[in-house]
């Protein structure tokens, strides 16, 4: 259905039945005429026939009647003044006949005056039909014809229709394969604006005026998160500095110490997001440098599932470790900090969004098709997630009456960009799982 309603096949369709309109009339007006030519014809060479029979008759002194010739049918009477009608001939099974048409024969009449010898005057008439099965197949042929001629003007049509609207709609193509180009790309980068004076120069002037607009509001809000997260970092750091410091003051009363220590989970939570707030602001603006360096990608994962697993099992989820040890090493180039913020991102998202008492599974592998090393993050889901590529957009959240912004995919998925690919998500056996893909460097 969506092929339908392209503005191409549109084109076509409407050129198609407006060709086959016109074709069709033109058609019908052209059977009208050609029609009325061979019934004109027809009736010509029957009333000629006619006439010629009619030439040959004679009544006196002896009746002569020239005989009709095959596939034809002759009737002749004479009729004097005061007297009956006298037949001189007719065909078996041919009656007087009232039309020009009887039972599928074409009929045409003629007459003559002739004066006898002595001074009567008398008329002599005479009635010939053939058979209309020859002007009946003309008429088919006609009809057979113009059929063709209708069916080849549908597929003349359709082919320049198609091509015409690709000429037509090639401009309009070109700006959607740069708009699409722009939206995986976001930068600087604006629409070529043909110097063609029509609609399409128009339309991309005014797509360009509005990437503008919304290039001008996204610096706007990246500059606002980026000078808030710099403005949150010191105060925050201060006041963990201080409740760490207040936690292990020898006369804390013990009562105070639960209170201090969520308060203290609660401002490295927003430590957290104010990192991820500068991280969305460096991605947007592609200015988040990459200090790559030879990394073990198994040594790293270990270390951030070590950081985590005190939360998972607080949270009363375990959390598994699998790593394939067929593989020869886990080098990669990347930055240690950036890629230890992804595998962490993918840990704490799991660790939000596996069921209680569920186990979230961390694989460790290479990949047979490509080469690549990969490690993925799987927990069980409760209820399906619908379209995947929506959680890699900023700000979605699958359940949002879990905590955080709904940012830790989204900034995954840019830094795994940066690195090379882009984070591979899948749904699938009630699990869904993310996998983290990096070229392995080949063994020293």
């Amino acid at each position: 259905m969506r092929a339908l309603r392209g503005l191409r096949t549109q084109l076509a369709l409407a050129f198609a039945c407006v060709f086959g309109a016109a074709t069709l009339v033109a058609g019908f007006y052209q059977y009208q005429q050609v029609g009325r030519v061979l019934h004109q014809r027809d009736d010509q060479r029957l009333h000629s026939r006619a006439t010629t029979l009619l030439d040959r008759v004679e009544v006196e002194p002896q009746p002569v009647v020239p005989l009709p010739s095959r596939g034809e049918r002759l009737r002749v009477v004479v009729e004097h003044a005061g007297q009956p009608t006298r037949e001189l001939f007719h065909s078996p099974g041919f009656a007087a006949p009232s039309t020009s048409v009887q039972n599928g024969w074409r009929v045409v009449e003629v007459q003559q005056l002739h004066t006898g010898e002595t001074g009567a005057t008398y008329r002599i008439r005479l009635w010939l039909a053939h058979s209309g099965a020859p002007l009946t197949a003309d008429l088919g042929h006609v009809r057979q014809g113009l059929a063709w001629t209708l069916v080849g003007s549908l597929a003349l049509a359709a082919v320049l229709a198609t091509w015409l609207g690709g000429r037509v709609l090639r401009p309009l193509r070109r700006i959607s394969e740069q708009a699409r180009r722009i939206r995986t790309m976001p930068g600087t980068e604006r629409l070529l604006e043909p110097d063609t004076g029509d609609e399409v120069q128009e339309l991309a002037h005014t797509l360009n005026q509005m990437l503008d607009r919304l290039q001008v509001g996204a610096a706007l809000q990246d500059n606002f998160l980026s000078a808030a997260a710099h403005e949150l970092r010191t105060p925050l750091a201060v006041l963990q500095a201080g409740l760490a410091v207040t936690r292990q003051a020898p006369e804390l009363p013990t009562t105070l110490q639960e209170p201090l220590d969520a308060q203290l989970r609660e401002l490295h939570r927003l430590g957290r997001l104010v990192e991820d707030f500068l991280l969305v602001s460096r991605l947007r603006t592609d200015a988040l440098p990459l200090s790559r360096h030879p990394v073990a990608l198994d040594g790293l994962v270990v270390e951030a599932a070590d950081r985590l697993l005190p939360q998972f099992q607080a949270a009363g989820r375990m959390l598994h470790l699998a790593i394939d040890e067929q593989v020869a090493t886990y080098t990669v180039a990347a930055d240690a900090d950036k890629l230890t913020t992804v595998v962490l991102n993918l840990l704490d998202n799991a660790l939000r969004h596996a069921p209680p008492g569920a186990a979230v599974q961390v694989r460790l592998g290479k990949e047979p098709t490509t080469g690549w090393g990969y490690a993925e993050v799987s927990n069980p889901l409760q209820q399906s997630l619908g379209d995947l590529s929506r959680l890699t957009t900023a700000h979605y959240q699958a359940d949002v009456l879990s905590g955080g912004a709904g940012l830790g995919l989204w900034i995954s998925n840019r830094i795994a960009e940066l690195h090379g690919a882009p984070l591979v998500l899948q749904e699938a056996d009630g699990y869904f799982t993310v996998r983290l893909r990096l070229p392995l460097l080949s063994k020293a």
